[in-house]
């Protein structure tokens, strides 16, 4: 009887979080439409050619407890899936760059989801062009907590390319 009463107890729990927003399907600016009220993607954004990733330093306190590697997981993953895309030519000097695009992990206080934070900015004049937030799903366990930080920076590429996708003068690739 004890051991059934733990696990109703057990079950209760999971239930009050799932009950919560905690579980609550994971929102994100490529499901509720990009550039929605027709805002003009800026000229740097849209022409340039070469992107450096610059990597800010977030929450640190996150790893290797709750996901796995270590802070600087974002920027290596949004790193492989931006040279993926091929949309932009990777460099590895901001000199080099027509835009920068600056990657963050950020636990929020008093909220429910992690954040990864995607800025874009010139890369001559410094000024911020655009920005994303997606959150990080929540899960149980470290391994589904893994893929949904990966899935997140895959969300935040396909945000790029939808914003990418909305204006009509953006240049095409050969």
């Amino acid at each position: 009887m004890h051991s059934l009463l733990k696990r109703f107890a057990a079950i209760s729990v999971i239930a009050l979080y799932c009950a919560a927003p905690l579980c609550a399907q994971q929102r994100s600016s490529a499901n509720v439409g990009i550039n929605n009220v027709a805002a003009p993607v800026p000229t740097p954004l849209l022409m340039g050619k070469r992107v450096f990733i610059s990597y800010e330093l977030g929450d640190v306190t996150s790893f290797p407890q709750r996901y796995s590697g270590g802070p600087e997981r974002a920027y290596s993953e949004l790193f492989a899936a931006m040279k993926a895309w091929g949309r932009y030519e990777v460099v590895m000097d901001p000199k080099d760059a027509d835009v920068v695009f600056a990657v963050r992990f950020v636990e929020v206080p008093g909220g429910v989801f992690p954040q990864i934070r995607l800025g874009i900015s010139d890369a001559k004049t410094h000024t911020s062009l655009w920005g994303f937030v997606e959150q990080v799903n929540f899960a149980f366990r470290k391994k589904n907590r893994d893929a949904a930080f990966t899935d997140t920076v895959k969300l935040l590429v396909a945000d790029v390319q939808a914003l990418l996708k909305t204006d009509s003068s953006a240049p095409t690739q050969p």
